[in-house]
């Protein structure tokens, strides 16, 4: 199975050659960590109120519904974790009570796919600390979505145009590039053997876009 993910040659790759090999290395290190038989079949989520019954009203009652969902679907008990909602000139501290403590602007309640993804990636890093063998790192955490699921939602929010009456520029949550997200979603959709996946219309045009380029470039070099 992991000869599925061995370096290839990086000419037309639409990631850099960096990119590649940390996630034609990091992935497979997930499937073996996590289970492959259970990626394959694992659910994908995706921005609906199918997988998310939430009242997305921007209350913090949201978030902890959000947060219900999410930690069982990761692998993580939330009662072992503690959501610090703040305000700008609010920032709680964080007390020593044998939680997790998730952090959060209150303004980002506001924001549904941001609210997921933020939970989601803290969600990985727990279950990438709480593993056997633990491991670190805001890129594998990132990663770590694509792998249980949530992978839709943290690559949309990875780059967002922004746009008022007198100005225009992007947001970013997230530690992995844009393209980045594309090619890990297109190894996750070759190990499920999925050629059109329906999730993929749940991506921003610019993630299904790095996408189909990753997905082109895995079947040339299979």
């Amino acid at each position: 199975m992991l000869g599925l993910f061995t370096k290839r040659s990086s000419r037309q790759c639409p990631v850099t050659t960096f990119s590649h090999n940390w996630l034609e290395n990091k992935f497979p290190f997930l499937l073996q960590r996590f289970g492959e038989e259970e990626i394959r079949n694992k659910k994908i989520l995706v921005p609906n109120f199918t997988d998310f019954p939430v009242r997305f009203d921007g209350s913090d009652t949201s978030a902890w519904d959000t947060l219900q969902i999410l930690a069982p679907r990761m692998g993580v008990s939330s009662t072992s974790i503690a959501l610090d909602i703040y305000s700008e000139k609010d920032i709680p501290k964080k007390e020593v009570d044998g939680k997790y403590h998730i952090g959060m602007e209150k303004k980002m309640l506001a924001d549904p796919q941001g609210l997921v993804a933020w939970l989601a990636h803290d969600l990985a890093r727990i279950r990438l600390i709480e593993h056997p063998a633990p491991e670190t790192g805001k890129r594998l955490a990132d990663l770590c979505t694509v792998i249980l699921g949530l992978g839709i939602f943290n690559a949309n929010v990875s780059y967002r145009e922004t746009q008022t009456a007198t100005a225009w520029g992007y947001q970013r949550i997230g530690y992995l590039k844009p393209c980045e997200w594309g090619y890990a979603l297109a190894l996750l959709a070759r190990l499920r053997n999925e050629k059109d996946p329906a999730w993929t219309k749940h991506l921003t045009h610019n993630i299904r876009s790095d996408f189909s380029k990753s997905q082109t470039y895995l079947e040339v070099y299979d």
